[in-house]
């Protein structure tokens, strides 16, 4: 391949600069241009338009940070090459854009990349469902995509019950985020055959730090964030960073509800001679965020879609939460004891310590050796009041513990005892899950050796093993409860029965009992993933062919038992009949299975001249199966799969893409341009026992395909002050095949034809920037078009828009004042809609996730 002197520059500029971000994080010129180019910590000189007669060499630094398509890609990436010498489809966010974004979860960071799919269906503290390029969630989490920091990923898989891989990923100060979607990701990662995101460290490149306080205008949260770093010594560095926060949250939570904290740091010894570098790591992360599910909405139906989605009197989804101050604890029934306890309505609660070493270290002419290791403790809990809801008058008259309801009446909070006058009321699971172990241990040895053919050509290889342990442990405690519909500090409900008796436990009617007999759960589980890869690529003049292949080898070990009808049965607690179920051990399954996978991936890059390339890729990437598939009937008695279990182990992606990548200027503006053609296809056999049918039947059985087809922009332009960046992406998703049963019935064929659940056809984002002297403010606009949410039928819900805005002035030297506002209009939306049944024509009412109304964030920043 025509080779350039901008590789190596870029590489500097980028990955190393990521620690300069700490010093000029919040420079209004460094931020403008970051924002605009995508490249943490590059600064332009003073925001005034290059001059007509600016040299061609000055200009081409510019042009070279377009898009950061002069940036090595590290994510999934076999050679040292620049994005624009990457037969991938590839995106980097800035800290700095995230920082003006002002995100109000993970996933909103997310939304940035194009091809992305992310139903924020939580809150800030994870649990999203995060896919891409129109694969759709069959059953939740991230089973497609990988998150992982510093090139290691956070869990082996994403779409855990109860253990969703940004649980345990928290965004910070100094990170830059790298995105591969398609392609290698299949190869150079397990599981990851839609994308892997990369959260990638700051290591203490430049001296400097920041400290920065932020307050909530208008609600409840104080957070404060840092991060250093600088050399140690001459052959020494170091960087660390971390956040603390604590308050009620963006919500009206009624009492502390989104509390604690998270620090990293690593420190590097370069290696003498030039050889390489030697790092340790480490992370601690203690973090409750309150968690937001199904909240009521009202909608107009009609036809195959819904249309004027406003407020449901009482319960503003932009504001509103099912947890207060009156259910801060729930209680719990222990699923082998029978004991009841109390404990936090703590949200999502992460807890995890991690330490971790990394070796690059280059040995004789071009061979070079790379391992990264790290070992984490990971726990934490569950536990929130899920919406839905239901009419007062339909539980009066219902049967419930066996006596027919004859009356609510409020269980706490103001009204206590009194009778319940309100028409809807909330009838949920009110659910706790304790991970007991969520660790894993990782690594991934790797070679990087190249042999040059000819003047003009060379063959470079990477291979490599990975093995990753995973421990999956955990028990599930659903109750059936009753609870008021109201947006602040909602009161559990009693019911009564028609001759007096209480058939609730401060609202608890059902202990372990929700989502069918099935669901009151242990399980203790052990992964280990070990998988040789390997990458060929092939460089002649401006052409390079690379091909890769991976083969992963799974083993699962362990248990899993559940309460079952058997010891379901009803008892008196605090004078309450109530329901409880306990562990049946006739439901015992031991696990002792393994199975194994193959992904490839080929592709071909053309270098057209120095500011454009074009590429194309065809790739096969797996997903295993693993919790998901416990107490499904999927294994024999000795632990090892049956036939059916065999053929729902794991699941195959296929993908193709062709792209070109391209920049150079407008006027006496750099712009930067990529745009890629995506198709992609999966088929999926599985089960998830969360879904109930109408019967109230609980485990399903489907049998799906889909494919999709689609386009992915990207680009970036600045001149002078003004800078601007931004995504759309284009999907035409086709639901090919679906066949579902519950329980032990036959799987029955439902509606085909359609686009799959949550799949917008036109996703975006848009921001733009202008700085000025000691100042920087801008917008970012982020929307898509109506989605299908219904998964048997096409029945659509209304596209929406989001715009933050944000302003950062110098009112020192050193010292920045921002302010940072999120749904600028305070627009009402609902992230990551619900599977919903068409309605009646006419006004109705429909639960799914509500997004954040308006926030506003006041900050102070101190460089130093």
């Amino acid at each position: 391949m025509k080779k350039t002197s901008k590789a190596a520059p870029a590489r500097a500029g980028k990955r190393h600069a990521a620690q300069a971000n700490v010093s000029i994080k919040l420079s209004p010129v460094a931020l403008s241009v970051a924002i605009a180019l995508g490249a943490p910590g590059y600064a332009y000189a003073q925001d005034a338009a290059a001059p007509a007669s600016a040299a061609p060499a000055e200009q081409k630094a510019d042009v070279d940070q377009a898009l950061d398509l002069g940036t090595i890609v590290v994510t999934a990436a076999s050679a040292q090459k620049s994005k624009l010498e990457s037969s991938l489809s590839v995106t980097d966010v800035s800290s700095q854009l995230v920082e003006a974004m002002n995100p109000q979860s993970q996933a909103e960071i997310l939304r940035l990349i194009p091809g992305m799919i992310v139903g924020d269906t939580a809150g800030p503290g994870g649990n999203a469902n995060i896919s891409v390029r129109g694969l759709p969630i069959t059953t939740g989490g991230s089973p497609f995509v990988q998150l992982q920091e510093d090139g290691l990923p956070t869990v082996l898989f994403g779409d855990m019950n109860f253990g969703n891989n940004d649980y345990w990923t928290r965004f910070d100060t100094s990170n830059t985020i790298e995105a591969v979607r398609g392609g290698s990701a299949s190869t150079l990662a397990s599981g990851a055959p839609g994308a892997v995101i990369n959260y990638i460290s700051a290591t203490g490149t430049e001296k400097g730090g920041i400290f920065t306080l932020s307050n909530g205008i208008g609600y409840n949260l104080h957070r404060a964030t840092f991060a250093v770093g600088g050399p140690l010594a001459s052959d020494w560095r170091f960087h660390a960073d971390g956040f603390f926060e604590q308050g009620r949250g963006r919500r009206d939570q009624g009492f502390d509800a989104q509390q604690g904290y998270q620090l990293k740091a690593n420190v590097t010894h370069d290696l003498e001679g030039n050889k390489g570098y030697l790092r340790f790591y480490v992370k601690l992360l203690d973090d409750q965020s309150p968690t937001y599910t199904s909240m009521p909405v009202r909608v107009n139906a009609g036809g195959n879609s819904l249309s004027g989605i406003s407020s449901y009197p009482g319960f503003d989804s932009r504001t509103g939460s099912t947890i207060g101050v009156y259910n801060q604890t729930f209680s719990v029934l222990d699923n082998a004891s029978g004991t009841l306890s109390q404990v936090p309505a703590s949200g999502i609660h992460p807890v995890a310590h991690a330490l971790g070493t990394e070796l690059h270290y280059k040995l004789d002419g071009d061979l070079t050796v790379d391992d990264k290791f790290r070992y984490t403790q990971m726990s934490g809990s569950f536990a929130t009041q899920f919406g839905g809801y239901t009419t007062a008058a339909s539980v009066i008259g219902s049967t419930v513990n066996g006596q027919t309801v004859g009356a609510i009446k409020y269980a706490d909070g103001p009204l206590a005892g009194k009778t319940f006058a309100g028409q809807y009321l909330i009838n949920n699971a009110q659910i706790y899950t304790h991970m007991n172990d969520m660790g894993n241990t990782v690594n991934d040895l790797s070679f990087n050796d190249k042999w040059h053919l000819t003047a003009n050509s060379q063959l470079s290889a990477k291979g490599g093993l990975f093995y990753m342990s995973q421990n999956i442990a955990q028990d599930w405690h659903p109750d059936d409860a009753y609870q008021e519909l109201a947006g602040s500090n909602p009161s559990m409900l009693n019911l009564y029965s028609t001759a007096g008796q209480l058939l609730t436990n401060n609202g608890v009617s059902g202990y372990n009992t929700n989502w069918g007999t099935c669901c009151g759960r242990q399980y203790d589980m052990k992964v280990a993933d070990t998988a040789p890869y390997i990458d060929l690529t092939w460089d002649q003049g401006s052409l390079q062919l690379e091909g890769s292949v991976r083969q992963d080898f799974l083993n699962v070990t362990g248990w899993a038992e559940s309460a079952s009808a058997a010891t379901t049965k009803q008892t008196t607690i605090n004078g309450a009949l109530v329901s409880t179920s306990t562990l049946d051990p006739s439901t015992y399954e031991a696990l002792n299975y393994g199975f194994n996978y193959r992904s490839y991936s080929l592709g071909a890059l053309y270098l057209i001249n120095d500011d454009t390339s074009a590429f194309v890729r065809v790739s096969r990437g797996g997903k295993a199966n693993t919790d998901r598939n416990i107490l499904s009937g999927y294994t024999n008695p000795d632990g090892t799969l049956n036939s059916s279990g065999a053929q729902k182990a794991f699941d195959i992606v296929y993908q193709q893409e062709i792209g070109i990548k391209t920049r150079g200027y407008i006027g006496r503006g750099a712009y930067g341009l990529e745009a890629t053609i995506f198709h992609d296809s999966f088929s999926v056999s599985n089960f998830d026992l969360t879904q109930c049918n109408a019967a109230h039947v609980c485990g399903e059985y489907f049998q799906t395909a889909y494919s999709a087809k689609g386009l992915e922009l990207e680009g970036s332009y600045k001149q002078g002050g003004f800078a601007l960046v931004g995504q759309l992406t284009y999907t035409s998703a086709n639901t090919d095949l679906n066949a579902t049963s519950y329980g032990t019935a036959a799987l029955t064929s439902a509606g085909t034809g359609f686009p799959p659940p949550n799949t917008p056809a036109l996703s975006y984002m848009l921001s733009p920037t202008y700085s000025w002297g000691p100042g920087i403010g801008g917008l970012v606009l982020q929307g898509q078009g109506r989605s299908n949410i219904n998964g048997n039928a096409a029945y659509y819900a209304p596209g929406q828009q989001f715009v933050d805005a944000f302003v950062d002035y110098d009112i020192a030297k050193n010292v920045t004042l921002g302010l940072h506002v999120n749904n600028l209009f305070n627009s009402l939306g609902i992230n990551g809609h619900s599977d919903q049944t068409p309605a009646a024509a006419g006004a109705t009412i429909i639960t799914a996730p509500g997004a954040l109304g308006r926030t506003t964030d006041l900050s102070l920043s101190i460089k130093f």
